[in-house]
C-alpha cells in the first residue's frame, strides 16, 4: 500500500510541475500573472493609447522615478498655463515659508535652476511645474541646495533645481506644496540667449535708499575703462538722484533688476525688528547674477560699488587676462584699504579741480593701508562663469571646472575705498597713486557724464 501511495504522490508531483512551467511559458516567464491596471500601473495598451508620450524623471531625496504625461500632463488634466507670469520679482512659492526671484534654463544640463529663499523650517520638497512654449505641462520634484552664508537668519538664499525633460523648452516654472495644484503666479524662464561682451561687473543690492550718485557715476566710468561691457544693478532702495543716473545709462550697458524682498531687511537707521536675511539676500543677488550672464559674459566681475580691481602692470582686465593662466573657474584679487578719512592727496594735477568737483574719491585718495589682506580675507574675484556652480561672498562655493587663480598684487590688486570705522587706528600707510594712470581719461567722462545730469544732485541727499 505504500509503494502505490508514493507512486501516486510522484505522479501528482509530475504533473503539477510541468503544467507550472507550461502556464509560465505563456504568461511571459512569470511566477505571478499581471494585476489588472490601476491608477498607479497602467497597462501597455492604455500608455500606447496616449498621446504625446514624455518620460519625466522625478527626483526624490531618495532615489530617482520615472512617471509618463502627455501632452497637457495626464497627472493634472484641467490644469490651465498661468497666466500671472512674473520676471525677476519675489513671490511666494509656499506661503511665507519659501520665496522664489528668477529662473534660467540650462540645456546643456536640462534643468532649470530656480533663484530663492526659504525658511530654515521651510517643511516638505516641493513640486515643479514646467510650462512649455505649446502650454505643455510636465511635473517634476525639485531639489533645493541651500547658499552659503546664511549667518543664522530666519531665511537662507537657495536654488532649486527642476528636471527638464527631453524636447521641452521652459518658458515658465511654478514651484507648488502639491503636484497638480494651480498656480496663481510662475517665474518667467530666461534662456541662454544674449551678448553682454567680455566682462559684465555684478554689484550687491543698491539699500538704504542710496543717493551717493557722484559715487555710482564714478564707479561705472573707471570701471568701463578697466574694460566692463555690461553692469547689472539690483535696487532694492534708492533715491531719486540715483534714479536719473541709472535712467542715462540703461541704453549704455547698464541693466537694473529690482529687488522687492519679502522679508525684513537691514534699516537705518535701526529699527526694533527681528532681520529676516543677511545684508539684503547679497548671496542671492550675486548667484542671480552668475545665472543671469552664464552665457552672455566669457567673465563676470564681482565687486561692490566702493572696490575697484586694479591691474598694475597692464592698462585693463583684457590685457591683464593675457598674462594670467586659461581654463581657471574664478581668479581672486587681494584686498587692501583706501582710507577715505585720511587726507586727500597733496599732489597737483590739471583735473584736480575737476576732481574735486565730482568728488571723485578714486583720484584724490592715493593713501592705502600698507597692509594687503590675505588670500579670501575680503577678496574678491572675477570668474569664467560657465565654469561656476554657486558663488560665496569672496570666494567661490562650488566649481564646475577649472578650479582658483590666486592673482598676486604687483599683478593686479583690489582697492577699497571707505571710511574706517576706528579714525584713530594707526595702520601704516603707503602711497600708492597707480591709479592716476587713468586720471586724465577718467575725469574727462566723469565730467561730460554730470554736464548730461544737469539738475541732478551728486548727492549724498538726506536719509528719508
Amino acid at each position: 500500500m505504500r509503494r502505490v501511495h508514493r507512486w501516486i504522490y510522484i505522479v501528482v508531483g509530475a504533473y503539477t510541475f510541468f503544467t507550472i512551467l507550461l502556464w509560465r511559458a505563456e504568461n511571459g516567464g512569470h511566477i505571478y500573472a499581471p494585476k489588472e491596471p490601476t491608477d498607479h500601473v497602467k497597462s501597455l495598451q492604455e500608455i500606447e493609447a496616449k498621446p504625446a508620450i514624455q518620460k519625466v524623471t522625478i527626483v526624490t531625496s531618495k532615489s530617482p522615478k520615472t512617471q509618463t504625461q502627455g501632452a497637457r500632463g495626464d497627472k493634472c488634466p484641467g490644469l490651465d498655463p498661468p497666466t500671472n507670469v512674473l520676471r525677476d520679482s519675489w513671490q511666494s512659492a509656499n506661503g511665507n515659508r519659501v520665496y522664489v526671484y528668477s529662473a534660467y534654463f540650462e540645456p546643456s544640463r536640462n534643468h532649470v535652476v530656480v533663484i530663492g529663499a526659504r525658511d530654515k523650517l521651510s517643511g516638505p520638497a516641493l513640486w515643479c511645474q514646467l510650462w512649455g512654449e505649446d502650454g505643455r505641462l510636465q511635473v517634476t520634484r525639485t531639489a533645493h541646495r541651500d547658499m552659503p552664508e546664511g549667518k543664522g537668519k530666519r531665511y537662507t538664499c537657495a536654488f532649486y533645481t527642476c528636471p527638464v525633460p527631453a524636447g521641452l523648452h521652459p518658458t515658465a516654472v511654478s514651484l507648488m506644496t502639491s503636484e497638480c495644484g494651480k498656480p496663481t503666479s510662475s517665474v518667467f524662464v530666461h534662456g541662454a540667449e544674449g551678448d553682454n561682451g567680455n566682462f559684465t561687473v555684478c554689484v550687491t543690492p543698491l539699500n538704504f535708499n542710496y543717493s551717493k550718485a557722484y559715487e555710482l557715476v564714478e564707479m561705472i566710468e573707471l570701471n568701463k575703462i578697466l574694460g566692463a561691457s555690461h553692469f547689472v544693478f539690483y535696487s532694492y532702495s534708492i533715491n531719486k538722484n540715483v534714479q536719473k543716473v541709472l535712467e542715462y545709462y540703461k541704453d549704455k550697458g547698464v541693466e537694473v533688476v529690482p529687488w522687492n524682498l519679502p522679508m525684513n531687511v537691514d534699516t537705518w537707521p535701526k529699527k526694533n525688528i527681528q532681520v529676516e536675511i543677511h545684508y539684503f539676500g547679497q548671496l542671492g543677488a550675486l548667484n542671480d547674477c552668475l545665472y543671469r550672464n552664464r552665457y552672455k559674459s566669457p567673465y563676470v566681475v564681482f565687486q561692490d560699488l566702493d572696490e575697484f580691481i586694479i591691474p598694475r602692470k597692464v592698462s585693463n582686465w583684457n590685457e591683464m587676462f593675457q598674462t594670467l593662466p586659461k581654463n581657471k573657474g574664478s581668479y581672486m584679487f587681494r584686498n587692501t584699504f583706501f582710507r577715505k578719512d585720511w587726507p586727500d592727496t597733496d599732489q597737483n594735477f590739471t583735473e584736480k579741480l575737476d576732481a574735486q568737483k565730482y568728488k571723485m574719491i578714486t583720484i584724490l585718495k592715493q593713501s592705502r593701508e600698507s597692509k594687503i589682506f590675505p588670500r579670501k580675507h575680503r577678496s574678491k574675484y572675477i570668474v569664467v562663469p560657465k565654469n561656476i556652480d554657486a558663488l560665496g561672498i569672496h570666494s567661490v562655493n562650488r566649481f564646475r571646472a577649472g578650479g582658483e587663480q590666486f592673482v598676486e598684487p604687483d599683478v593686479a590688486l583690489m582697492h577699497h575705498y571707505r571710511d574706517w570705522e576706528n579714525p584713530t587706528d594707526k595702520q601704516p600707510r603707503s602711497n600708492d597713486n597707480r591709479i592716476m594712470a587713468y586720471k586724465e581719461k577718467l575725469v574727462n567722462n566723469v565730467k561730460n557724464t554730470w554736464e548730461k545730469l544737469k539738475g541732478v544732485p551728486l548727492g549724498p541727499l538726506p536719509f528719508s
